[in-house]
């Protein structure tokens, strides 16, 4: 982009005007559509995330049935110095 030093008060209205030309044309022709590419992904992950709150919750209630036995397990293996293996007699 060009700029100019000129401080003559027409001319730097001029490229005032230039310039907000030029931004108009490049917000219209190249901001607006990707921002609106933007807003069609944002909407459908948005969608998307709705459809999968339901099976997150189902799946955090599944889940936590593992916590007391993980539980164990860690108690049972520190105890064991993590010789969990079957003896093979």
């Amino acid at each position: 982009m060009k700029t100019t030093f000129n401080f003559d008060l027409d001319s730097m209205r001029k490229r005032f005007h230039e310039l907000a030309a030029e931004r108009q044309r490049i917000e219209e022709e190249d901001v607006l559509p990707a921002r609106a590419k933007a807003d069609e992904v944002v909407a459908k992950i948005q969608e998307m995330e709705a459809e999968l709150k339901p099976f997150e919750a189902d799946y955090r209630e599944k889940r936590e049935q593992l916590v007391p036995i993980d539980r164990e397990m860690a108690v049972i293996s520190r105890a064991l110095k993590g010789e969990t293996a079957l003896s093979t007699e």
